[in-house]
Formats: C-alpha cells, sequence, structure tokens
C-alpha cells in the first residue's frame, strides 16, 4: 500500500499497532479514496469499525488497512496521524494526512504525506531514542517508536513548520 515508504525506508513503522483499537477516528465517516502513490495508485476504502479497509472490489493485490489519529490542528485544519497497515508484509507504517478543502478536485479525500526519521535533526533522533525510540540505519532503516505519544510528539517537532506549506502537502512530504 506504501511503495514510497518501501523506496525510500527510513520510515515510522511499527511491528504492532501503535493507535489503540476503539480510539482511532474516522475523519471521513463514509467509505474513502486513498492515493498514497499518486494519481495512478488509489484505493477505495470502506469503513469497519474505527478503520478502513481496502474494498473487496478492488481490481488488484492490495490489501491494507488505514487507522487515523488526531495530531495538531494547524491553520485551522486538523492534521491526522495516518496508521497503515500491509497485512501482506505485516507491518504498520505511518504518514500524516489532512481532508482535502471543498474546493480541491481530485480522485482522493484526503492528502497524504510520508514522514520519514531521515528528516529529524540530531537533537530530535536523540530525544526520540531516549524516549524509547528506535533509528536504525542501512538497508531497511526506520524508526520504531515505543507507543503513540512519543511518535506524535516526535512529527509534532519535526513537521510543525511543513503543516502549513501546501507546496509540502502538494508533494506528498519527505523532504
Amino acid at each position: 500500500m506504501l511503495a514510497a515508504c518501501g523506496l525510500l525506508g527510513a520510515c515510522f513503522v511499527s511491528d504492532d499497532p501503535l493507535i489503540p483499537q476503539g480510539e482511532a477516528v474516522l475523519p471521513i465517516d463514509h467509505s474513502l479514496t486513498l492515493c498514497p502513490d499518486g494519481p495512478d495508485q488509489c484505493f477505495d476504502m470502506q469503513v469497519v469499525g474505527d478503520g478502513y479497509v481496502i474494498g473487496p472490489d478492488q481490481q488488484n493485490d492490495e490489501s491494507g488497512a488505514a487507522r487515523f489519529s488526531p495530531l495538531v490542528q494547524i491553520d485551522g485544519r486538523q492534521i491526522f496521524l495516518l496508521e497503515a497497515h500491509d497485512s501482506e508484509d505485516d507491518v504498520y507504517s505511518y504518514l500524516v494526512a489532512r481532508r482535502r478543502s471543498i474546493d480541491e478536485v481530485s480522485d482522493a479525500d484526503m492528502d497524504l504525506a510520508l514522514v520519514v526519521c531521515s528528516d529529524l535533526t540530531e537533537l530530535q533522533i536523540s530525544a526520540f531514542e531516549a524516549a524509547g525510540g528506535e533509528v536504525s540505519s542501512g538497508f531497511g532503516s526506520g524508526c520504531r517508536a515505543p507507543d503513540l505519544a512519543t511518535l506524535k510528539t516526535t512529527l509534532r517537532q519535526a513537521y510543525r513548520d511543513q503543516f502549513s506549506d501546501e507546496a509540502w502537502w502538494a508533494e506528498g512530504g519527505a523532504d
């Protein structure tokens, strides 16, 4: 579901979901369309419980689920942490998302942006590791957060300026 994450490596990941069951929110209370890898790679997702799953009518082999947790309000818009579960690889990856404005014309219902640990400063990496986070390097590098609070704090500190930058959202994040 998240090819960009796999290609870039250095994504925020976990082996287990960080958003507790029953504590996710539905930014859109009906099915939604996400385009994580651009307009040619969109998925219709259906509401199931407190999250979304890729609809059974998809004409590809993709599987996965998405859950959202409020991250921060910027310029009157809610920014969400998106927890994406790839059932094929059984890994949870984390991105940020926001609802598209009503004026925007797009196949997707939300803007998605990739956040990667390689964007963190040395000070932010130190704070992340001091809180129990793990940062690996080399092939398969990534950041593993020990809990939801640490991940949210890290993303708020590292990306606060980008969250209000329309060009950053247009590019999908990951400077």
